[in-house]
């Protein structure tokens, strides 16, 4: 971070290290072994979030914005997983592309481009 006082810094934003906080200590990952942990990345255009999914194919997940992040589902016969992100932005209006492949899902959030309001994220083909 930087080593100026907090009103110097160029990249702060409100409650973002709350967040940070939060989220690197998610309860769930610990005590659910076996419910979808995902990494987040943050670039200068796009923040990316990636999850594991190695026993499920694209039919079976679904991606739906919400009003405070994100929401991954993935549905087999056997049982139902769901995953609730907490993002430190509005992404209701925010251009998203998600891709999935040999088990591995990608979510690219934009910064700059907006998009229609759409609920489900797509799957690039």
């Amino acid at each position: 971070m930087c080593s100026k006082k907090k009103k110097d810094c160029f990249l702060r934003i409100e409650g973002f290290e709350q967040w940070m906080n939060q989220f690197l200590s998610d309860p769930f990952a610990l005590h659910y072994p076996d419910g979808i942990s995902v990494d987040l990345f943050e670039t200068e255009l796009e923040y990316i979030i990636e999850a594991d999914l190695p026993t499920s194919c694209r039919k079976q997940v679904c991606i739906e914005k919400t009003e405070n992040g994100l929401c991954i589902l993935m549905k087999n016969n056997d049982c139902t997983l769901k995953r609730d992100i907490a993002l430190p932005i509005n992404i209701m209006h925010k251009k998203m592309v998600a891709s999935f492949e040999n088990g591995f899902l990608a979510i690219h959030i934009s910064r700059n481009q907006s998009a229609q309001n759409e609920p489900i994220v797509q799957f690039e083909d």
